[in-house]
């Protein structure tokens, strides 16, 4: 009997991932590299201008694109597409973070911020995904063969458990690793045959902003890492990027389909109330 094949088989898939430039996107486009793939990284901070188009080595292409725009999320995947093919694989990543977010309490919330993460975070996350079947409904049209065709939306813990201080941000997570995720499940089967849709779910990863972070609060770490989470640390983020392209591979994860997949150390949801907060009275 022949040994179960261990390849990813993702070499010369091409896999588009908008965000690509941000402190986890680098981590993931090296991975994805890594594994053979053909990359189109997509991302608001690379170059607008006409030589946009740039080759860190035959099989990354970098690429500006805006993800609440319509016409730039198009325009990125037409770009995308000359230089490597029909985009088999979508990673859409790209979101607004805390760190670019103002927090504050609910009944002091900024409309004007809501609005954005709406645009960014979840119009974006559905321009992403709308332009990624589009473009496989036009390749089977032409009668191409494509490989790992699937899309995986990164979500976030936040879209289980909320953030008290910024409940725009757990709105627009909840929306896409829940309802679109749901919807695109039923949808993408009947564009082509075998298109598989999934979220990762990240816990507080572990990049040099977030490490920042925690040096200005010293008790962040202990409430996002330690107090409810039971591996007590961060997610380191080539783990973050390992599950990502273990739902990119088909050979690997064939039959996953709509399932958000938590990478967040056994997370088991929020501290309510602090233990000055306690003292101080309700």
């Amino acid at each position: 009997m022949d040994l179960t094949s261990l390849d990813l088989k993702l070499k010369g898939t091409h896999v588009l991932i908008t965000g690509g430039a941000g402190l986890i996107g680098r981590v993931v486009v090296d991975h994805i590299i890594a594994a053979g793939a053909n990359v189109s990284s997509l991302d608001i901070n690379y170059s607008s201008s006409s030589d946009s188009l740039s080759f860190h080595n035959n099989a990354c292409t970098t690429v500006h694109c805006d993800i609440s725009s319509e016409d730039s999320v198009r325009d990125a995947f037409k770009t995308a597409t000359k230089a490597h093919g029909p985009v088999e694989v979508c990673i859409a990543l790209a979101s607004l973070d805390f760190s670019v977010l103002e927090h504050s309490s609910f009944a002091d919330a900024s409309f004007p911020q809501l609005k954005r993460v709406l645009d960014v975070n979840i119009a974006g996350t559905w321009l992403t995904a709308r332009e990624w079947v589009r473009g496989l409904r036009e390749a089977k049209k032409e009668g191409k063969t494509l490989a790992n065709v699937g899309l995986i939306i990164i979500g976030s813990e936040s879209g289980h458990f909320g953030e008290r201080h910024n409940a725009e941000y757990s709105l627009a997570k909840s929306a896409v690793q829940g309802g679109l995720l749901m919807s695109l499940r039923a949808e993408v089967v009947r564009v082509w045959e075998g298109a598989r849709v999934n979220a990762v779910a990240p816990g507080a990863v572990d990049t040099a902003r977030w490490t920042q972070e925690c040096k200005d609060n010293p008790e962040q770490y202990w409430l996002e890492a330690q107090a409810t989470t039971a591996l007590g640390k961060p997610v380191p983020r080539e783990a973050v990027a390992k599950t990502i392209l273990f739902l990119a591979s088909e050979n690997f994860s064939s039959h996953i389909h709509g399932q958000v997949i938590n990478v967040d150390g056994g997370k088991q949801g929020k501290v309510i109330w602090t233990k000055e907060e306690i003292n101080n009275g309700l």
